[in-house]
């Protein structure tokens, strides 16, 4: 038997734990209406056991206690009807005022009865709704009072005619009320601290989420999703755009050759410096298949056509520069196969969207001109830069670019005229800002105008300990890397030949990056 019992007492606490918020407050709402309700209708009953009434007001007592059932039914229906559930509250709480002015008139405005009843009807109105309700309260219970004084013949007790058990009566009644409410008031407080506490579980459960999944969206897409300017529904649109493909030109034969974990590790150190510098320059990063990236510029927020073309452009050189860096890192590690990147670029009108079904859908690109762009990047050669016409138009006037003639791609009845990238105008006049030597047990890597101030002092300190210690023919192996600076020495590897020039090398690098980095 207690067997049975104990799953249907645990279903019934189970269901106490997970039933509505709102039907709790509901229900507790209506238990402080009936104590308050009850309070007045003992006091009147008291007041008709000692005579002090007539027996017929055995009705209003009915009321007063009927009442609370009617005004539950009352609440239901309100809501059902689209009120809110303290609108409804607030409405009764006004109702409740007309009948305790009724009831003020049946004990025939007896002093201490009718401020007991007064202070639970007014109090009940504030912690309701505050300074308004309150005052419409009052009017309601003068209305609810003058109503009452026409019933009950207009009748007034003189405050020494009332019984002092009556009083003392109204008094523990109010004293009850006080502590009903109260309790409820607790019920309340804690309900709310709760539901606090659950909705901060659910905001810190939603950030969370919200990083993760942000892992798998352009940034552009997910701020524009989580900010509401964009809705996730299969929706396409025609736009011209700016499309770049790049992938490692002979990654699948040393894909082969190397160890698993070492090849996760250099893909990814790839992988995460591309697309460092592509959301650096305001690129749309579509997809990364293998060790190829696929990158758009132009949605969903776009800068005009030529911009984009040339901040796609610029991400580019960007790119082939610090494929230098990666290659120094990676000849750390033992990887001795000269890795370059293939580049090619395209602009043109595409269908940029979501494509899918509604369960699972993808924001990317189709058409003519994004195969044009990924055709440009296998016709490049390895370390360069590839552009159609259509870009260079856009270009031009920034960009310094070599005519290659045209190339014949698959997929295109025509050949297509293409130029090759050589370097930003604005880069050309100071290219010292830029520079990346490499010899045997030697390599710098150094582009001023991304060396971070914070790190100016620790680069300087580094150049000078090494060419220190390189004067006096120290055994020496030195890594260094910086955000724009990379260095790496290795003394057993460097030819005696090479020493000076790499020592002067050091000097004027060290020179610059006095001069044009400030802290």
């Amino acid at each position: 038997m207690q067997a049975v019992m104990k799953p249907a007492h645990d279903n019934k606490k189970r269901r106490a734990r997970q039933e509505d918020p709102h039907a709790r407050s509901r229900r507790q709402a209506n238990y402080i209406r009936l104590l308050e309700f009850v309070v007045a209708a003992i006091i009147l009953s008291a007041g008709i056991y000692w005579q002090l009434y007539p027996e017929l007001y055995m009705l209003m007592v009915a009321l007063l206690l009927g009442y609370p059932l009617v005004a539950q039914s009352i609440a239901y229906t309100l809501e059902r009807k689209g009120r809110r559930q303290q609108e409804a509250h607030r409405i009764l709480v006004q109702v409740d005022a007309v009948l305790i002015g009724l009831t003020i008139a049946a004990l025939h405005f007896s002093l201490i009865p009718s401020l007991a009843l007064l202070i639970i009807v007014h109090a009940n109105a504030v912690s309701s709704g505050g300074i308004r309700p309150w005052l419409l309260n009052i009017l309601l219970t003068g209305t609810g009072c003058l109503v009452g004084w026409f019933i009950f013949d207009g009748q007034v007790m003189a405050p020494e005619d009332a019984p002092v058990l009556m009083n003392l009566l109204s008094m523990v009644g109010l004293g009850i009320y006080v502590g009903g409410s109260s309790l409820y008031v607790l019920n309340q407080t804690r309900n709310v601290r709760l539901a606090q506490a659950y909705l901060a579980r659910q905001q810190k459960q939603a950030v969370d989420l919200s990083r993760k999944l942000a892992k798998y969206l352009p940034p552009q897409i997910w701020g524009q999703l989580f900010s509401g300017k964009r809705d996730a529904k299969l929706e396409t649109r025609r736009k011209r755009l700016t499309v770049f493909f790049s992938d490692i030109k002979g990654f699948s034969n040393i894909s082969e050759d190397l160890p698993l974990d070492q090849l996760t590790r250099l893909l990814n150190s790839y992988l995460n410096e591309m697309t460092r510098i592509a959301l650096r320059y305001g690129g749309t990063i579509d997809k990364f298949i293998g060790d190829a990236v696929m990158v758009f510029f132009g949605d969903p927020v776009s800068k005009g056509s030529k911009e984009d073309a040339f901040n796609c452009v610029a991400m580019a050189v960007d790119m082939q520069r610090q494929m230098k860096l990666l290659r120094q890192r990676w000849e750390r590690e033992g990887i001795t196969q000269k890795l370059e990147i293939r580049i090619g670029i395209n602009s043109g009108y595409v269908t940029v969207g979501n494509f899918g079904a509604d369960s699972r859908m993808d924001y990317t690109i189709l058409g003519t001109d994004v195969n044009l762009a990924s055709r440009l990047e296998s016709q490049a050669r390895p370390g360069r830069i590839l552009i159609s016409e259509a870009t260079w138009e856009l270009v031009k006037d920034r960009v310094i670019c070599r005519n290659m003639g045209e190339v014949e791609v698959k997929g295109f009845n025509r050949p297509i005229p293409v130029y090759e990238v050589q370097e930003l105008k604005e880069n050309a006049a100071d290219r010292d800002k830029f520079v990346s030597v490499r010899t045997e047990g030697f390599a710098l890597h150094l582009d001023i105008r991304r060396i971070r101030n914070f790190d100016r002092d620790r680069i300087l300190r580094t150049l000078a300990s090494t060419a220190r210690d390189l004067r006096r023919d120290a055994t020496l192996a030195r890594d260094m890397e910086a955000e724009g600076f990379s260095l790496h020495v290795d003394r057993t590897r460097l030819r005696d030949k090479d020493l000076a020039k790499v020592i002067d090398i050091m000097g004027k690098a060290a020179q610059r990056i006095r001069k044009e980095v400030v802290i």
